[in-house]
């Protein structure tokens, strides 16, 4: 059975707080498994560097390419974060 974590908003807005983002913060902000966060890494590395840029030796990326790529909405991500603090 495959393993996933189901993040809360909050928890995801706090993750995407950093500059860069590892597989662990792909797997909160994604609500993904390990394995998945891995090969979405890959995948934006690879974009990452076909666009003649070049990434730190750690297994990171800019957080920017992984907000893209999960096409995340942050303004109601933050109205779901408060509803959250409320209920």
């Amino acid at each position: 059975m495959a393993k996933y974590c189901k993040s809360k908003a909050s928890e995801q807005l706090q993750a995407m707080a950093s500059q860069w983002a590892d597989t662990n913060t792909i797997c909160i902000i994604g609500s993904i498994g390990k394995n998945k966060a891995i090969e979405i890494r890959q995948e934006i590395e690879e974009q990452i560097k076909a666009e003649g840029y070049r990434l730190p030796r750690q297994k990171i990326v800019p957080m920017r390419y992984v907000i893209d790529y999960f096409n995340i909405d942050i303004n109601y991500l933050k109205k779901l974060a408060k509803l959250e603090e409320l209920g």
